[in-house]
């Protein structure tokens, strides 16, 4: 399902528990589940009280796209979920860091380095995996790549000398083409220089792990909350919120709303739109607080 449908790897793996606990909760054949069945799970969840809005709608996606694959196999003549209807949630601002946040953020693990030189027992990663964080970090906030397009990119991708430019493929399989700035580039540079010469291999992953394999999100994941703290940050805070203030930073300098929807490889401009109401609103705020007729 996941190459027919265009699903990334994270994405199968939700709607794979989605239905693991669809199952537990409605059993039977999945060929004859009727709307019912999905609509009494679908409100059961809304009545328990743990699921928001987004929840119930990532299940709803889940069966909903379950059962067109199953139809694309000949296995369904009908699409059960597909009569349902749930109210759309109206979208929360996203949350992002100042630059005077990013700029502290994106010093973390240098910092760190210098107070931990060496390998720790808790972390059990070389300190080379400092300066693989940090050139990291800059690559998300400097392009505003999604965290899995980030690991997906082989050494290939900065070898060339001068480069401006990168390439990758998002969602659907989908390409664009994002900029790299010279912070981004200098700090792959140095992590490049770090990293241990018998796993500088050009068709290999860019971001290893310390034994030699691609770095895994989860590890990333782990290791941004201590940097959140050492930047005393909200360590709550996810790696796509650097993605966040890659857009906010940019439309709040003046970019074009267009070309931030082309390096964010958004589908549609509302996508891109939400981050105008977040300049919009920290504006006001602004005035609010400094004009004295406010």
């Amino acid at each position: 399902m996941e190459e027919e449908r265009g699903l990334s790897a994270h994405t199968v793996r939700n709607y794979a528990q989605v239905l693991g606990e669809f199952q537990k909760k409605r059993p039977g054949e999945w060929a004859k589940i009727q709307e019912s069945d999905c609509r009494a799970y679908l409100h059961g969840l809304a009545g328990e009280g743990r699921h928001g809005p987004a929840s119930v709608r990532l299940r709803f996606s889940a069966l909903r796209t379950f059962f067109q694959w199953m139809q694309s196999r000949g296995e369904r003549a009908d699409n059960p979920a597909s009569g349902l209807r749930l109210p759309r949630p109206r979208k929360s601002l996203p949350r992002f860091l100042s630059e005077e946040q990013m700029v502290n953020l994106l010093s973390a693990p240098c910092r760190i380095l210098e107070k931990k030189p060496r390998k720790s027992a808790a972390r059990k990663e070389p300190a080379w995996a400092r300066w693989r964080d940090a050139a990291l970090l800059e690559l998300l906030y400097g392009t505003g790549l999604r965290l899995g397009e980030a690991l997906s990119l082989s050494w290939r991708a900065f070898h060339e000398e001068g480069k401006r430019t990168l390439k990758v493929r998002g969602k659907g399989g989908k390409e664009r083409l994002v900029v790299l700035g010279d912070a981004v580039r200098e700090g792959m540079a140095k992590y490049f220089e770090k990293l241990p010469a018998a796993w500088r291999r050009e068709a290999g992953p860019a971001f290893l792990g310390p034994r030699g394999h691609r770095m895994c999100a989860r590890v990333f994941q782990r290791n941004l909350k201590e940097y959140l703290a050492e930047a005393e940050l909200d360590p709550s805070l996810t790696p796509h919120k650097l993605r966040h203030s890659f857009a906010t930073h940019l439309l709040a300098r003046g970019a074009d709303l267009r070309a931030v929807q082309e390096l964010l490889g958004h589908a549609r401009l509302t996508s891109t739109e939400i981050y105008t109401r977040v300049t919009t609103e920290r504006l006001r705020g602004a005035y609010g607080k400094a004009h004295p007729r406010a």
